[in-house]
């Protein structure tokens, strides 16, 4: 990757670093600094401090190709940068008659942080078909100071896909094949040739979760997933269609209620050690030890960066279980990415320039997305996966974690997108430390915070019993196929009687509608909308946040709460398959331990429905019933 960028570190220059300048729009406080104190290599880096309202930014301008996909990445340091101030990268694309056509601003940052790479895993965006140069600066507005290091801004890698699209041997002419989405907003697609052959030119290279379909009048569409493509290379996809019309997409909803103290989770006891060997802990916890196909604590990518974590912290520390568990926490809020970065800049949501389609938020939640794989278990990345792509969704970054600490002899657990694990002093005086790295990760990148979910968040009301992890939904199709999600979501309510009969109201009514009826005066709670305002991890990690202060200044307070859970499946590789067994996790229990038995279920297709029933796993030793609720749908109608 060729970097378009001269003196790229800052090292080179007579007074001023060659190649950049700087540009004021308002320069009231403004000032810039060649700066041969600070550096994330080299000797110097620029800054940027404001002491008012003004707005600068250091810069060089670049051609550009219009059209073409372009990454921008650079080491980003801040410091006392004000709430009401913003900082970041930018790139702004001009015409050949210098008119701004597009201004894209990369996620902000407020407070104090080292230098640090904005993102591991590059932003991309694509030229204007107007476009003739590029202006990457990096922005200050208001308060702090803000420095810039080592930055690249280069054409993206690219590669090819290409295959042949055939019905019983022969070639199809003229069907369309495409990228689903729009790749960094332009639509990728062709049509076969008269030998069925096709041909997808300059696919940038991204996550491998490209999904490929081919559709022709009269045929069903096909649809191919976990697609890989290589800088130089070309992808070989081929595609087989039959006669016939796409079924309809199948939805499903649930919904579980149960009654909670809303007060923060514990903290990890002062003195807690980490034991020799598994027998040191209780038997109720070991089944939490044990590796799996999801959380790998065996693989040996995941042992050797734990080890080596745990080898730089002082001898002494080894076996502090807040020590150890911390300098997980600290690495993967570090250097493991939470794709969503997009979902949560301050404009345009989702429907940022540099919106991704192969990434999992983008696919899961987004509306517009689709996952590929037999499930959601099916289609995540894997610890020692996670490891290699740097980036990844909430529920990537639990298993990571999870596994991490079982290779170090730590019991963890995961629910949903969040992960506990078990901390003692001795033998019969252990408890589960709720906590999540997404959180702590999207705080060290926007505000340098570390510390943000690393214990005393609330409870998981739904927990594994197995070592395996526990979803938001889980289904049993034989083939991999395309599917996507709306984040799960939670209403609250009094823990009154008044307030439990409302919750059993609403209850009934998404039954009937499929709609969560809003309990508060906050903005709804209800399905995320659609992509500008779409509910997303941060959203939550906000509410989250904001009911623990709640609770910390009134104390423990009892709530009922209504736990929703939605997917779509698509059943175009459904193939043979007629019987589709579709199960979402129930709360565990009530405060006062019985389980709660009121959950309600609402899908596109009643007609489909077979049977509904609750199964009950246990595993001895470990502690509880993990209950799931089962609705089996009958495809024949949609299929046949």
């Amino acid at each position: 990757m060729t970097n378009l960028l001269k003196n790229p570190g800052f090292e080179e220059g007579d007074g001023e670093p060659a190649h950049w300048r700087t540009f004021s729009l308002k320069p009231d406080g403004i000032s810039y600094v060649w700066d041969d104190a600070k550096a994330h290599s080299g000797r110097r880096s620029v800054c940027v401090q404001g002491t008012g309202r003004g707005f600068g930014t250091w810069q060089q301008i670049v051609d550009v190709e219009p059209g073409r996909v372009y990454e921008l990445k650079g080491y980003v340091a801040f410091e006392d940068v004000a709430r009401q101030a913003e900082c970041s990268l930018q790139l702004v694309f001009r015409n050949a008659g210098n008119r701004v056509v597009q201004m894209v601003t990369w996620p902000s940052h407020t407070g104090t942080r080292e230098f640090a790479l904005d993102f591991p895993y590059a932003l991309k965006v694509r030229a204007p078909k107007d476009a003739a140069k590029a202006e990457v600066n990096l922005f200050l507005r208001r308060e702090g100071k803000v420095w810039l290091d080592d930055v690249t801004f280069a054409p993206a890698p690219t590669g090819e896909i290409a295959g042949t699209v055939t019905c019983d041997g022969k070639p199809l002419e003229n069907a369309r094949v495409f990228i689903w989405g729009k790749p960094w907003d332009k639509p990728c697609e062709t049509v076969t040739d008269t030998n069925g052959g096709y041909k997808l030119a300059d696919i940038p290279v991204a996550f491998p979760r490209y999904i490929l379909l081919a559709e022709k009048e009269g045929f069903r569409m096909r649809p191919v997933g976990d697609i890989e493509v290589k800088e130089g290379k070309c992808t070989a996809v081929d595609f087989r269609l039959e006669p016939g019309k796409n079924p309809d997409d199948l939805r499903v909803k649930f919904g579980s209620m149960t009654l909670r103290a809303m007060a923060p989770g514990p903290k990890i006891p002062r003195g807690a050690t980490i034991p020799d060997d598994p027998t040191g802990y209780p038997e109720k916890v070991r089944p939490y030890l044990q590796p799996d196909e999801y959380i790998q604590s065996d693989h040996p990518d995941v042992i050797a960066k734990a080890k080596e974590l745990v080898e730089a912290l002082p001898p002494e520390d080894r076996k502090d279980t807040r020590k150890v568990a911390w300098a997980l926490h600290e690495w993967i809020s570090k250097n493991i990415d939470h794709d969503g970065v997009f979902s949560v800049a301050r404009r345009g949501g989702m429907n940022q320039p540099f919106r991704d389609v192969t990434s999992g938020i983008w696919q899961t939640i987004s509306g517009r997305g689709w996952c590929w794989g037999k499930s959601f278990l099916d289609w995540g990345y894997r610890p020692h996966e996670l490891l290699k792509v740097n980036c990844g969704i909430c529920v990537e970054h639990s298993w990571l974690f999870a596994a991490m600490c079982r290779s170090l002899n730590i019991p963890a657990r995961t629910a949903v997108g969040s992960h506990e694990f078990y901390a003692q002093c001795t033998k019969d005086d252990g408890v589960w430390i709720h906590g999540g790295t997404t959180g702590g990760r999207t705080n060290y990148r926007e505000r340098g915070v570390l510390n943000v979910s690393f214990e005393g968040g609330p409870a998981e009301d739904r927990f594994a019993v197995l070592s395996r992890p526990v979803l938001h939904e889980d289904w049993n199709a034989e083939h991999k196929g395309l599917w996507r999600e709306r984040h799960p979501w939670r209403e609250q309510y009094d823990g009154t009687p008044e307030g439990k009969e409302k919750a059993l109201a609403d209850l009934e009514t998404f039954a009937n509608t499929g709609e969560a009826p809003r309990t508060n005066a906050r903005p709804s709670r209800r399905e995320p909308r659609r992509p500008r305002q779409g509910r997303t991890d941060r959203a939550q990690e906000h509410e989250d946040m904001a009911t623990q202060r709640r609770a910390r200044r009134r104390g423990p307070s009892d709530a009922y709460l209504i736990h929703y859970s939605d997917v779509t499946i698509n059943l175009l590789t459904m193939d043979e398959q007629r019987i589709l067994d579709v199960r979402f996790p129930m709360v565990t229990a009530t405060n006062d331990g019985k389980p709660e038995a009121v959950s309600r279920h609402w899908t596109n297709h009643p007609e489909c429905v077979k049977r509904t029933w609750v199964e009950e796993i246990k595993n001895p030793p470990a502690e509880g019933v993990e209950r799931w609720f089962h609705i089996e749908f009958d495809l024949a109608l949609l299929l046949d």
